[in-house]
């Protein structure tokens, strides 16, 4: 069974949902994630030196291949995701930590369970441990209450515990964050959210106990709908017996 850490947060948010966007391959192309692809694409320019402007002009190039709908709804997202851009590069030319790698795979063993995917960035703190970063791009930012048990944030950590990131020479976790830059964030900086060290956690074993419980319900007969913040938003609602539409 294989599972990555952001099906384990869209998992634990919602089975169906998981079931149709990610199994039956339901879902649509949107707004946040071309954004998605934009921001991520000047995090590697970023990170292998390249201006500002230069970056800016990459943007500008690419443009005219995401579908908006519309020429004045796509400058305006234009503009958007210059402004996300210029908070992100902001955020990066004053991070005190020192970047490892981007866009690194991950690939960890929980009994069982392979745990696969991709981490936008691997840092390494002042204490030689790592830090894992998520590029947010969303309108929503995770309430303060709810990050020590984020599980996208968390199952990252636990890789980081398992060897994920061995070859590096990071084997112990010293937090995780979501970097927002999209709605969600400041004004006029990214939003950083952290979690703090797994290994520091009181229960440091929640992390691979959910790996596990999602993915028994990922290889189980059930998958329950479940009423969230992501349901305003959600492409499969007509399927979905939690709402009018998909009531049928």
């Amino acid at each position: 069974m294989r599972v990555s850490p952001s099906q384990v947060e869209s998992f634990t948010r919602c089975g169906l949902r998981w079931l149709l966007e990610v199994a039956a391959g339901a879902g649509s192309v949107d707004v946040v994630r071309h954004f998605g692809i934009v921001i991520h694409a000047a995090a590697v320019l970023a990170a292998e030196g390249a201006t500002d402007d230069l970056i800016g002009d990459r943007i500008d190039e690419v443009w005219h291949h995401l579908d908006f709908g519309s020429a004045w709804y796509s400058e305006k997202q234009r503009e958007l995701a210059h402004q996300m851009v210029s908070k992100f590069l902001a955020w990066h030319r004053q991070n005190p930590r020192d970047l490892v790698a981007y866009e690194e795979s991950v690939r960890a063993q929980v009994g069982a369970v392979e745990i696969t995917g991709r981490v936008d960035r691997l840092e390494r703190d002042a204490e030689g441990r790592a830090i894992v970063v998520d590029l947010k791009t969303g309108s929503a930012p995770v309430p303060a209450t709810d990050l020590d048990r984020h599980p996208q944030l968390g199952v990252y950590q636990l890789a980081v515990m398992l060897g994920a990131f061995e070859r590096f020479g990071l084997t112990e976790p010293g937090g995780a964050e979501l970097v927002q830059v999209g709605k969600a964030s400041l004004a006029a900086q990214v939003r950083v959210q952290p979690q703090g060290s797994l290994a520091d956690d009181p229960e440091p074993g929640w992390a691979r106990e959910l790996v596990e419980t999602v993915a028994a319900g990922m290889a189980g007969p059930l998958f329950q709908a479940r009423l969230n913040p992501g349901c305003r938003h959600c492409p499969v609602a007509s399927s979905c017996p939690a709402h009018v539409s998909g009531s049928r």
